[in-house]
C-alpha cells in the first residue's frame, strides 16, 4: 500500500539562463548536480533542490523560492496508481521513468511530480494547495487500499 510524508527540502532555487555544465537540457528530466537534485522546468529554467542563489553566479537569474513549494513523497508498490486518480499522465516506468519530472495537475491542483525510483514520487505543491493535496492522497490512498 501506498503512503505518503511531507518532506523537508531545505532549500529550492529557481535558476534561468545558460545551462550550467550538468544541468539537464533534455525536457522532463533531471541531473544530480554536486550533489544536488535538479529538475528540468524549460529551455532556459531548472529547479535545484538543496542550492543557493549565490551557487550560479552567472545564471541570468536565480531565485530561491524554498517558500514557494511543499514537497511530498509518496511511495509504494501502487504508488503510479494512486497518482494516475487524479493525473492524466502516462506514469508507467516506460513512459515516466526513474528520474522524470514533468509539471502537471494533480486533482486540479498545478504539481512538479518526479520518478525517484521504480515506485516512489516527489510532489511539488503551492503551499495554499498542499492541505488539498494532503487530503487528497489519504483519499486517493484509501480507494486504492480498499481494492
Amino acid at each position: 500500500m501506498a503512503t505518503w510524508v511531507e518532506l523537508g527540502v531545505s532549500s529550492q532555487v529557481n535558476v534561468r539562463g545558460v545551462p550550467p555544465a550538468g544541468f539537464p537540457t533534455d525536457p522532463n528530466t533531471t541531473a544530480l548536480v554536486d550533489g544536488r537534485l535538479v529538475l528540468w522546468l524549460g529551455p532556459d529554467e531548472w529547479l535545484v533542490l538543496e542550492g543557493r542563489e549565490n551557487d550560479f553566479p552567472d545564471a541570468a537569474a536565480a531565485v530561491d523560492v524554498s517558500a514557494n513549494r511543499t514537497a511530498f513523497a509518496l511511495a509504494g508498490p501502487d504508488a503510479a496508481e494512486v497518482l494516475a486518480r487524479g493525473c492524466s499522465l502516462d506514469l508507467d516506468e516506460p513512459a515516466f521513468p526513474v528520474g522524470a519530472c514533468a509539471q502537471t495537475l494533480l486533482a486540479r491542483s498545478e504539481v512538479l511530480l518526479f520518478r525517484a525510483g521504480q515506485t516512489s514520487f516527489h510532489l511539488f505543491v503551492r503551499p495554499s494547495f498542499a492541505p488539498y493535496v494532503r487530503s487528497w492522497l489519504d483519499d486517493a490512498i484509501s480507494l486504492s487500499w480498499a481494492r
